[in-house]
Parts: structure tokens; sequence; C-alpha cells
């Protein structure tokens, strides 16, 4: 197990722990979560070593990986999945009309392919074999196994995204830190990452299922990945809920704290949850944020 003894954001050692909750989807096991008594960032803390993660991935629950539509509720996913192509192609355009766009963790390559077919020079990296393998044989994309952001060139990107992929990164900073040297001047970064401080996230305490532990590693809220982003030159240009994910959420966590899934009672709660991101300021389920990389 790797233990953290200090903040990775602001090298804090006040580690407080805030909650302990369950791996539902492999091993059954418990981890704890702490958050930065400095900076509030929170984390998984111990968490398993790097060369093991791989194990607690072995789920069919990761629906992005094997692309099933068998069944009402993954039906649901790739319905909302398609709608929500269409919405992420509009938001990179607003940020940015055309240029070379990297998508990290591209997955089965449904957004990349759209960005394709939108003008944008493309390339994808997913670690997976069997996504990787679908993104290239469905929609002949540019798509490699390395995960390593050395292999691009300086200034080689005008933009970059990650639907839901930092939170699983295991060296953080110096992943951002790359994010600068491959982006070119006022390039700009997507990032879609669970928001802990959501009301559903409190609501369901240790059965929130975007706490995916142990997989999840990070878990942000607006203040913390501002800060971490910052301290790698980079700027918050705008904020975007992410209006599905509570429903999705809900309904997982639904399924984990009573041990079968309630489509009624998940969307109620996944729909209290939005409207209480909009009315406070304790945000949505999940967020995509919108960095600019400062020259």
């Amino acid at each position: 197990m790797i233990l953290l003894d200090k903040c990775p954001v602001c090298s804090g050692n006040s580690l407080d722990k805030l909650l302990e909750c369950n791996d539902f989807t492999t091993s059954k096991e418990n981890f704890t979560i702490v958050s930065c008594g400095t900076c509030d960032f929170t984390f998984t803390n111990p968490r398993p070593l790097n060369e093991n993660l791989g194990n607690y991935y072995k789920s069919d629950m990761y629906i992005s990986h094997t692309n099933n539509s068998k069944g009402i509720f993954n039906w649901l996913y790739q319905t909302i999945r398609n709608y929500a192509v269409g919405t992420k192609v509009a938001l990179l355009k607003s940020i940015t009309k055309e240029g070379t766009h990297l998508d990290i963790g591209c997955g089965t390559g449904e957004f990349l392919n759209a960005c394709k077919n939108a003008g944008y020079a493309t390339k994808g990296i997913e670690p997976s074999e069997l996504a990787r393998t679908q993104a290239k044989n469905n929609y002949n994309l540019v798509v490699s196994d390395n995960t390593d952001l050395t292999q691009f060139s300086e200034e080689e990107f005008d933009s970059i995204s990650m639907w839901h992929v930092l939170e699983h990164i295991t060296n953080l900073n110096e992943t951002i830190s790359k994010f600068h040297k491959i982006l070119k001047p006022n390039g700009k970064i997507i990032i879609a990452v669970p928001n802990y401080k959501s009301w559903d996230a409190s609501y369901y305490k240790e059965f929130w299922a975007a706490w995916d532990v142990p997989i999840h590693l990070w878990h942000f809220s607006k203040s913390t990945i501002e800060k971490i982003f910052k301290n790698h030159e980079f700027s918050l240009r705008k904020t975007k809920p992410m209006i599905f994910d509570s429903f999705y959420v809900s309904l997982l966590s639904e399924e984990f704290k009573i041990g079968k899934k309630n489509f009624i009672k998940g969307f109620i709660i996944g729909l209290i949850s939005n409207l209480i991101g909009v009315i406070s300021k304790r945000g949505h389920s999940s967020t995509i944020y919108v960095f600019e990389k400062k020259n």
C-alpha cells in the first residue's frame, strides 16, 4: 500500500480522516479517505500499489470500457452518452474552434470520433485494450496505449480533454505539469470530475458511488481543483455542471446502499441534488472545468 504523509496540493501534513468506504464493485475491501486540514484537498489514503491498481478495474460495471448495452441500466447509460457527446463537442468548439485535440482516457472513442468529424486533428490515449480496439476498429482513430505524456512534443496540442479520468491518475502533479508542456500558448484543458461537495455525496455518505475507492485516488471540489491547477500555471475559465451524472451516480449509490436498483428513488435523489446544485454553492454531482494555460 502507498501511504501519503503530505498533501499533494499544499504539502500540509495535517491529514484528517473523512470517512471509510467500501469498494463495492470488485474487492469489497474498505478504504480510508482523508482531507487536508490546511487546504481541504481530499484523497484515498492509503491506496494500493500502482502495479496492483489494475486488479480493481476488473468489473462489468465499467460500461465505458465494454460498451455494453444489455439491460435497461446500460441502455440508459448509452443513450445519455450519445446525447452528451454532442454537448461535449459543442463545449470544445466554444473554447477552441479548430486545431489538434488529445483525449486522455478516450474509452471506445465516441467523443474523439465526433471531434474528428467536427474538423479537429485528433489523438487519443486509452490503456484498456478492449476499449482501445473498439475505438480503432469502429472509428479508425489514432489511439495509443502509452500513458506517458512525454511521447508528445512541446506545444503540440491546442486542447486536451479528460472525462472522468483525472481522479484515476497516480502522479497528479507530474501529469498536470506535463499538460502545460504539451499545450500551445493559451491552450485549453477540459476536466470532468466528481464533486464530493455535492448534495448527493452528503446524502449517500460512504455509499456514494463516485467515491469509487480505490481507483478514484483523488476527490475534488471546485476550490481544490482550482488550487492545484493554479499551482501549475493554469487559470480557471469556465465551469459547467454534468446534469445527468447526478442521476447515474444516485442510481448506483442506491444499489450500493440497499443491495438492489431503485430507479425511482435514485431519480428523485439525483433531481434534488441537481436543484440544490443550482440554488446553492455546493455544485452538482460532477462538474466540467475549463482551464487555460498561462504563458
